[in-house]
């Protein structure tokens, strides 16, 4: 698949509004898929991964609701061990398959603070680490499915595609992305915006990334979830994944697994941080509203989303819950 870097133009301009990605970025393929220049680099180790059949693999765009959807996933496939959970980071026992490709090299020589450092040193070795676990691996991705290994399904893996609504994509994605130090996104939020609509924000396009988890739905193994469904009903949510998992789970554990991943509670037990600009922790798991965009929209921005998320929806037949209230 071809890999072609940005116009040198548009490249410039990325590069003053994501600060930390030295070098630029390139788009991959058909489908213009966005990403930093160091994608060039691992896109073979990515698509030739040696999988396993009992992975569990979670996808999704970007703050579309995968992060709470790692951890039931793991708490589930390991005994509903929630003291490990509450000992042990997440990013340690749901490893992030590319996070490689966000470190940015030259911001890295750059760096000043030693934990940023060993950051990136365990980002390096992702890969490694995944090869080297003995465990039922759970693994976190934000790749398309035609940038995977193609064998993911083939070999029996579980896949789970969680799928959250665009405008509040947006407004999370833009927040991380200006407050993390490995993004630095220094320009307000209509230009960031305006990059989402036209597929230049890392990950994107948005409804390419839909469209190829929508078209699974059907396939064996693979189950496509919406997060708003987590927010409207914990229960059936946890429910869901349990049977796709085929996991039983008695009343009790039931009840217990459901005040654990209580989205206020959970933000206080396991305090997940990401490092600004500052380098300071500030969380990563933010309120997780549903509607939260509309203190970000100017009328005329929601406007133009409503066109296009229109136009999107009907190319695929994809309908979010929103729509069905």
């Amino acid at each position: 698949m071809d890999i072609v870097n940005v116009d040198e133009t548009i490249n410039d301009q990325l590069q003053k509004d994501y600060r930390a990605q030295k070098g630029g970025f390139v788009q991959v393929g058909e489908k213009k898929w966005f990403y930093p220049i160091r994608y060039r680099k691992l896109a073979a180790q990515f698509k030739n991964f040696e999988v396993r059949p009992d992975d569990i693999w979670i996808t999704g765009y970007p703050r579309s609701g995968t992060t709470l959807t790692e951890e039931l996933v793991w708490l589930l496939t390991h005994n509903l061990d929630f003291d490990k959970s509450k000992e042990v980071s997440l990013s340690s026992r749901v490893i992030f398959f590319e996070l490689d490709m966000l470190l940015n090299e030259n911001t890295e020589k750059e760096q000043k603070f030693p934990e940023v450092l060993n950051t990136c040193k365990r980002g390096r070795n992702h890969l490694n680490k995944l090869n080297e676990d003995k465990q039922r691996r759970v693994i976190k991705t934000h790749l398309p499915f035609e940038l995977l290994p193609p064998d993911i399904l083939k070999k029996g893996c579980k896949v789970i595609y969680v799928c959250r609504y665009p405008k509040d994509v947006c407004v999370s994605y833009y927040l991380l992305q200006k407050q993390n130090q490995f993004m630095d996104f220094g320009a307000g939020f209509e230009k960031y915006w305006r990059y989402f609509l036209e597929g230049k924000s890392i990950f994107g396009p948005y409804f390419e990334h839909v469209k190829q988890g929508f078209e699974m739905i059907g396939s064996k193994n693979f189950s496509f979830v919406f997060y708003e469904e987590f927010k409207k009903d914990t229960r059936s949510y946890l429910m869901k994944l349990s049977e796709f998992l085929e996991i039983t789970l008695s009343e009790k554990e039931i009840e217990k697994t459901e005040n654990f991943i209580d989205f206020d509670n959970y933000r206080k037990v396991n305090n997940i941080t990401v490092r600004n600009t500052n380098n300071e922790l500030v969380p990563f798991v933010r309120r997780g509203k549903v509607g939260g965009w509309k203190d970000y929209f100017t009328e005329e921005m929601n406007k133009q989303t409503d066109e296009w998320i229109e136009k999107n929806i009907k190319k695929i037949g994809i309908r979010y819950p929103q729509q069905e209230e």
